[in-house]
């Protein structure tokens, strides 16, 4: 580098050593009138060594800075090979100070405030100091390239008035420099940093930098870029990653980069770029990859960069551009392939999707054909194909033609010449004088009627030059390709020998689908399905053909078919049948004989036959209907007595407001004396007296109303339970009639219990005489139940309720005198209901009420209430051991004897309800 860098100064010196020596002489000769007073002006002011081109730039070389003096209307100094030690700049507005062997800044520049523009490269700068650029305050332009620094310290351009737009560190000996150093240069639009020797950058590296359009990187050891090292970067329109070591590209690194124009990252060693890598580059117009390991382009890699421009893709490692490489540039206008010693094919729908392009230079590749989609290139003015092994065969006989009329345009072309030994320029007389002829079909395999399990050879046979290959397409969509030639690759190359409609090898081995050596298909074994037409295509560089070849079954084979699926489906359908009356016949004598009931025990079913299940229904129906009787004799029990409760109140109230009015108008009649008001009060006892016995009277109305209904759904339990009784009976003597009537064998048996349960009947034989006596006992208990207790009143002794002529006359028929009282309304006809024997709460509220006031004499009604409230108890307790009663006998005995048992308590209950305390 050093020697690099003397030979340059001393040619540069010796440069401008006669670049002085030819302008003093043109200077000195001139005769032209007003140049006389110039030339002596200059004379008189300029320095030695110097040369004042206009009358504010100043040039001196080779001479030292001692005795110089600045005129004073230069602005632009410009110096070269001028060592010194110090430098008067106070009126220099660009100062440029090269190859003088300047070491500090500081020292060598006097009052350097008006600099907008500074350059000292080919220096000895080796380090900056903190604060460096300090008193410079108007400096906009910074080039410290080719020097020897080797380190930024932090606070280096930390200068708050600071205002630099353009930095150039570049050629320099930078290995790491602190996170963030340019973070003052907020206004910075340039940063040139190549040719160092830095390796990395981390996140947010030039956070307070995001007015910067051009970064350049190049030439340095960069081995990462972390994702967000240049996120905020979001102006930047040029950028140069070449000549650094990255093996990768990190994922996101250039999301941000939306305005991105440039970017370079030849000469790295990147083996694969995702095809996201450029996601954020939508409007980059030049891109290069040139010199990588790149070995294919990732699908989708470029779909993010529609107004792509320029593509330069040298000396990589790609052996093939697919189709869809180039997909999504439609923009593209320059395309350089160059000396990729790998590339020997180019598919031939890449240029499709670049009808544009107009410069294409694919030159020194391992290229053997060209791509017929080249000729669609109408805007094609530059095509370098040179130092390419061209075959020079078939496969490009449509470029002749093509050349010969692209040389009448301003089309530029290489030389064309058929491989490296071929003599120059003689590709297009070998194309033009090929014999190539598209396929011609000549024979074909006629219909035929083949065999089942024969063999059958379809042929199709085609004239041309060069061979045509040719595919098969089965009925099935099987297709078997088959190539004259190997070494020269069909259109079908890339697809398997044998495959599927959808591109999956076929991998039968013995194949029994098959194409011979001379294109011919052979099909073993014919069966159904390899009826059809077979679609035979033959094709070769120059054109195509298809032809079509049918293959059917002889008819013999398919009478004979149908006659055998004919007896083999009688056949099976005899067998079939016979099964099945097999099975049911043994089916039948095993229900027959019992073997199912004593031999297998899982085989046994629970039969019930109809006239049981009604018998259950029946059974079911009384016990529901029952039920629902109770029910509504406790609800309609229930709404008498809120009613009852509810007029007594309303009457109390009533009498209670005329006491207190009275009352209170006697108040002013003092003089009266006390007897009238003795007088009142008696009156006010016999009011409530009346009250309280027209509310028992109808309390025992509403008794006897209840237990009338409770005797009548007694007896309807009771008639249907002597019902069932003698359906029992009568079921019993038909059995035995029945059972004499049968043959000794069998009766016989059914002694012997082979015969089972009767199917008829609910109850179990064996059980007869039991249920007989415990009905009869419910009976008996029932009727004795009913006779039994001689002080029963004429409402308890009678199954049905009859009023008698004492009742009728307790029932109230009008309003006792001197009392207002509403009626009660007569209760409905039907069955009354009983509350919960929590309601008895009620009777409590009322008893309250009328003690508030009453006297020790208007007691009577705590009885009668205390007789509600015991048969509410007992009643209660009546259900529940109904709800709790558990079957003892059969299925039927249980039925009867529940509604034997239920009638009984409701008797007792019925009783007991009217018993006084």
């Amino acid at each position: 580098m050093d020697k690099h860098r003397r030979s340059t100064s001393a040619g540069r010196s010796t440069k401008w050593t006669l670049l002085l020596a030819i302008l003093a002489e043109v200077s000195s000769t001139h005769t032209r009138h007003g140049d006389g007073l110039i030339t002596q002006r200059t004379r008189s002011f300029t320095p030695r060594n110097c040369l004042l081109t206009n009358h504010n730039v100043l040039q001196c070389r080779n001479r030292t800075t001692e005795n110089l003096s600045l005129p004073e209307d230069v602005t632009r100094l410009d110096l070269d090979h001028v060592p010194g030690s110090r430098l008067d700049v106070k009126d220099i507005r660009h100062l440029r100070w090269t190859r003088s062997d300047i070491a500090d800044i500081n020292e060598a520049l006097i009052h350097p405030q008006k600099l907008t523009e500074l350059e000292l490269s080919y220096n000895n700068i080796s380090h900056l100091q903190n604060f460096q650029f300090r008193e410079f305050n108007s400096l906009r332009s910074l080039n410290l390239s080719h020097n020897s620094i080797n380190d930024l310290p932090r606070e280096a351009f930390n200068n708050h008035s600071t205002k630099l737009r353009k930095l150039c560190l570049s050629h320099n000996s930078l290995k790491a420099i602190p996170f963030q150093v340019f973070s003052p240069l907020n206004d910075t639009v340039e940063l040139d940093l190549s040719y160092n020797h830095l390796v990395t950058f981390l996140d947010h590296f030039f956070k307070f930098n995001n007015n910067i359009e051009v970064l350049l990187l190049n030439n340095n050891n960069l081995t990462k870029i972390t994702s967000n090292a240049l996120a905020d970067l979001t102006k930047l329109t040029r950028l140069d990653l070449s000549y650094n070591s990255l093996q990768s590209i990190s994922m996101g690194l250039f999301d941000s980069l939306s305005n991105l124009l440039y970017l370079n990252l030849a000469n790295n060693p990147l083996l694969n770029m995702a095809s996201g890598t450029f996601r954020g580059l939508g409007d980059l117009r030049v891109l290069n990859l040139s010199n990588n390991k790149l070995s294919s382009l990732s699908f989708g890699l470029l779909h993010f960069s529609p107004l792509l421009t320029s593509l330069t893709l040298d000396d990589t490692l790609i052996e093939v551009i697919h189709n869809t490489e180039l997909l999504g540039v439609p923009n593209l206008e320059t395309l350089n392939l160059r000396r990729n010693k790998k590339l020997r094919e180019i598919e031939t729908y890449v240029f499709a999707d670049t009808p544009v392009l107009r410069e294409l230079d694919i030159s020194g590749n391992d290229l053997t054909f060209l791509p017929h989609t080249i000729a669609n290139l109408t805007e094609l003015k530059r095509l370098n194909i040179s130092d390419n092994p061209w075959a020079c065969d078939c496969r490009m006989f449509w470029f002749a033609p093509w050349a010969a009329s692209k040389k009448k345009s301003n089309i530029t072309m290489s030389d064309l010449s058929c491989g490296p030994y071929a003599y120059p320029n003689d590709m297009l007389p070998t194309l033009q004088h090929l014999n190539c002829i598209g396929p011609r079909v000549v024979y074909k395999t006629p219909t035929k009627l083949y065999r089942l399990r024969t063999n059958a050879l379809l042929e199709c046979r085609y004239v041309s030059n060069p061979p045509s290959s040719i595919t098969w397409v089965t009925p099935r969509k099987e297709v078997y390709h088959w190539n004259p030639d190997p070494s020269i690759p069909d259109i079908f190359a890339k697809h398997p020998h044998a495959h599927s409609q959808i591109m999956t090898p076929l991998r039968v081995i013995p194949p029994r689908i098959q194409v011979l050596d001379n294109g011919t298909l052979l099909v073993k074994n014919v069966t159904r399905d390899d009826c059809g037409r077979y679609t035979c295509y033959a094709s070769n560089p120059i054109a195509n053909a298809t032809e079509d070849v049918l293959l059917h079954i002889d008819p013999t084979d398919w009478n004979q078919i149908r006659i055998i699926s004919l007896i083999v489906g009688t056949q099976s359908a005899a067998g079939f049948l016979g099964l099945t009356l097999l099975v049911q016949f043994l089916r039948y004598l095993m229900d027959k004989f019992g073997l199912l009931n004593n031999f297998c025990s899982f085989c046994k079913r629970d039969r019930v036959s109809p006239r049981a299940r009604q018998i259950y229904a029946m059974l079911d129906n009384i016990e529901q209907y029952k039920s629902q009787q109770l029910e509504r004799l406790r609800e309609n029990y229930a709404q008498q007595v809120h009613r009852i409760k509810d007029n007594c109140a309303q009457q109390m109230e009533w009498i209670q407001g005329s006491y207190q009015s009275q009352a209170k108008h006697l108040k002013d009649f003092r003089d009266i004396g006390a007897s009238h008001l003795t007088t009142l009060r008696g009156q006010y006892c016999d009011q409530v007296k009346k009250v309280r016995d027209y509310s028992t009277s109808q309390l025992n109305w509403v008794r006897e109303n209840y237990v009338f209904q409770r005797n009548k759904i007694r007896k309807f339990s009771s008639h249907k339970v002597l019902q069932l009784r003698e359906t029992y009976k009568y079921q019993q003597q038909t059995l035995n009639k029945v059972l004499e009537n049968l043959p000794s064998l069998y009766f016989e048996n059914c002694r012997a219990g082979t015969c089972g349960k009767a199917e008829s009947l609910i109850f179990d034989p064996k059980d007869y005489e039991s249920v007989d006596v415990y009905i009869k006992s419910q009976m008996e208990k029932l009727a004795n139940t009913s006779t039994s207790t001689n002080d029963m009143t004429q409402s308890r002794m009678s199954l049905y309720y009859t009023p008698s002529e004492m009742s009728a006359a307790d029932t109230p028929s009008g309003i006792p005198p001197g009392i207002y009282i509403n009626y009660i309304e007569n209760p409905p006809r039907g069955i009354l209901l009983m509350e919960e024997p929590s309601t008895s709460k009620h009777a409590v509220i009322i008893e309250d009420s009328f003690a508030e006031g009453s006297k020790p004499g208007c007691s009577s009604e705590l009885r009668v209430e205390n007789e509600i409230t015991q048969a509410r108890i007992e009643i209660a307790r009546v259900e529940n051991e109904i709800g709790r009663a558990q079957p003892s006998t059969s299925a039927g005995a249980e039925k009867m004897g529940k509604v034997e048992h239920e009638t009984s308590l409701c008797h007792s209950v019925g009783t007991a309800s009217l018993v006084p305390t």
